[in-house]
């Protein structure tokens, strides 16, 4: 028992990085599957009837779906985010890691909540709430994580050598603190309230009537805003120096673009929410153009002399594309905060679209580029198959591609139907062959996936050390600035 707490709290540098993206890329096969599952219940929907009756009421697309979401929310994203934090933050504050061994109980307890998740929400244990799903104990569990990650973030900034923070800190510092509260609100972890002058616990997770939909949509856009957004943006700003082998363009720019926006009730156009917070949330989402043309010119001059790797470093085409995605996330985010648009799009396909572009074809891909360039510094192996890598980028690429605009295009005929008042029947089958599209790009991404997969296992697995060959490689100098 003592050997198996000593292994689980490691103390050896790297080892909770190392850890934290190793269990990111498995988590990641068990969504991707759960979504090819969904798009071929949508495009055949007696598929379902092939299952053993008995397994129905907990393999059906009700009960799929939020395990899904949150698998790829919580299980492959943030458990990347969370090793690349715990890895840059000592590395660009010139200091250690605050403590390993507490990265390493963070990581243990992080497949705890998944597990949890795994059994919960097929079972029906649902609070009903978007991206909410968790039952209470999950949800106290997830806000204990983050505070260890925030003591490790904090605790290493403390201790810095480095007297500069370079801007990608300033980004993890502020997400691993906001978050907190923004989850806790946003999910009613505290199970306190006043009813009627006396104090009651209530453990649903949810507010009273309207209320409960204007916070868990300033949730919902906060998830994406004050988490992922934040950090990843923290994360592009180390991969463009260390990819390019230039110093970022302008870090005071990065400091001017640091701000978000801290709204969400766009979400809710034409809700019985209040008018004046629509009107308000609409002013709020314009103004986030600032903060995105901010970093996408950061982002354009720093590649200046450097685009060419797009072509020979895989990493870096996982950057760039995902950037360009990024800002038309960005451009439609802003387009659909507008009512008028918001009408003929809302509740259609389109959301799936732009929801997918944002997820997988921003953060996602990111995600990928820190993957390639993190693991073989933690595992002291590179790469196994270069080739394998690039199968990797085009089947999720294109399948991608594939996938968004099958959407795109359901969602303006979903809408245009419902303003010509074309009977809702009519409208789902004349859907039904972008639906086909949507399980042909999602199947190419389930093989992408499956390949990435099996090329991290053999880099894992490989008996090759670091230097003897990059599959991957850069041809790069070392950056001017971390």
């Amino acid at each position: 028992m003592t050997n198996v707490f000593s292994s689980i709290l490691s103390d050896e540098p790297g080892s909770s990085t190392r850890r934290f993206l190793l269990w990111a890329v498995f988590w990641l096969i068990a969504p991707v599957f759960l979504g090819l599952f969904m798009a071929i219940l949508l495009y055949a929907p007696p598929v379902q009837l092939l299952e053993p009756v008995w397994l129905r009421p907990f393999i059906n697309f009700g009960r799929i779906r939020p395990l899904h979401v949150n698998l790829a929310i919580f299980g492959w994203l943030s458990m990347v985010y969370a090793g690349a934090i715990l890895y840059l933050t000592p590395r660009l504050t010139g200091t250690k890691l605050y403590s390993e061994r507490l990265g390493n109980l963070t990581v243990f307890l992080w497949n705890v909540f998944v597990i949890s998740m795994i059994i919960t929400l097929p079972l029906g244990l649902n609070t009903g709430r978007k991206y909410a799903e968790v039952i209470w104990p999950i949800k106290v569990l997830f806000v204990g994580l983050i505070v260890l990650l925030a003591i490790n973030v904090w605790g290493t900034i403390r201790q810095r050598v480095e007297k500069n923070v370079y801007v990608s800190v300033w980004h993890f510092a502020l997400a691993v603190t906001i978050f907190i509260p923004v989850y806790i609100i946003g999910n009613k972890v505290w199970p306190l309230e006043w009813v009627n002058g006396q104090l009651t616990w209530d453990f649903s997770g949810a507010y009273t009537g309207m209320n409960d939909d204007i916070i868990n949509f300033f949730y919902v856009h906060n998830l994406f805003n004050s988490w992922f957004t934040t950090v990843a943006i923290g994360l592009a700003y180390y991969l463009l120096p260390k990819l390019t082998g230039k110093p970022l363009y302008s870090h005071r720019l990065a400091i001017w673009g640091f701000f978000t926006v801290w709204t969400g009730q766009h979400h809710q156009l034409w809700s019985p929410s209040p008018y004046w917070l629509q009107s308000l949330t609409v002013f709020f989402s314009i103004l986030a153009a600032i903060p995105t043309s901010a970093f996408l010119f950061n982002f354009y001059k720093t590649m200046e002399g450097r685009w060419s790797l797009v072509v020979s470093d895989i990493r870096v085409r996982w950057l760039v594309v995902g950037t360009i995605f990024w800002g038309l996330t960005c451009v439609q985010g802003v387009a659909q905060s507008f009512p008028n648009f918001s009408l003929a799009v809302h509740f259609t396909n389109w959301v799936i679209g732009h929801s997918h572009l944002a997820f997988v074809g921003d953060y996602t891909f990111w995600m990928f580029a820190m993957v390639y360039i993190l693991l073989p510094e933690v595992v002291k192996h590179p790469i196994f198959s270069r080739r394998l890598a690039e199968w990797h980028f085009w089947l999720t690429f294109i399948g991608l591609l594939i996938f968004m605009f099958a959407l795109f295009a359901a969602g303006l005929i979903q809408g245009e139907n419902w303003f010509a008042s074309v009977p809702f029947l009519q409208t789902v089958r004349a859907l039904n062959s972008f639906f086909f599209a949507r399980l042909v790009g999602g199947a190419m991404m389930v093989v992408g996936q499956l390949i990435f997969a099996y090329n991290i296992y053999r880099t894992v697995t490989s008996s090759v050390p670091v230097q003897v060959r990059a599959p991957v490689p850069s041809a790069l100098p070392a950056p001017a600035s971390e």
